[in-house]
């Protein structure tokens, strides 16, 4: 599996006609709408340069974007400044999450997390929300931390080697 962590703040240097072309929704937030499309144009763009794929239709399944020819397995979070994409040849997770000062213990409990420390909360947050997008229970998993934050990524190959590729 290949992760990229990309800085958000990348997207005030692109042109807005190019966001435009991956805008898909009407968000009242421009901020939002502003990663949203920067998101999908940098999906668009390790398709296209990384893996060499020619059609880079998405379309979106329960809910959730894939690719239309499933030539490639992809997930997508992010949080605050960075977006976590992951890209995998057999089904992925991806999450990312900043490290931020909450009621941990509270959540825990609610979650029935097991968490002594907020970076141990995080790191049960980030699996929780990539396992619920993989959708079932993974055969292998990598947790990390970047400064501020942790990321999570699950797949359902057992053997999945985890590469990353920060702040492209």
């Amino acid at each position: 599996m290949d992760i990229f962590i990309i800085s958000t703040d990348k997207a005030k240097n692109v042109p807005q006609e190019l966001l435009n072309n991956f805008e898909q929704n009407d968000f009242i937030n421009k901020n939002y709408a502003l990663i949203h499309s920067f998101t999908y144009l940098m999906l668009d763009r390790i398709l296209k340069e990384y893996y060499g794929i020619e059609d880079r239709t998405i379309m979106f399944k329960s809910g959730k974007p894939v690719l239309k020819t499933e030539e490639k397995e992809f997930s997508i979070s992010h949080s605050n400044n960075y977006i976590a994409l992951a890209f995998s040849d057999s089904k992925c997770g991806i999450d990312i999450e900043n490290i931020k000062q909450r009621n941990f213990k509270k959540i825990s409990q609610r979650m029935k997390f097991h968490s002594e420390t907020l970076k141990e909360f995080y790191k049960n947050w980030t699996e929780y929300e990539a396992k619920y997008k993989l959708g079932e229970q993974p055969k292998s998993e990598y947790s990390f931390e970047i400064p501020e934050y942790i990321v999570t990524a699950v797949s359902t190959n057992p053997n999945e080697n985890f590469d990353i590729y920060y702040n492209i």
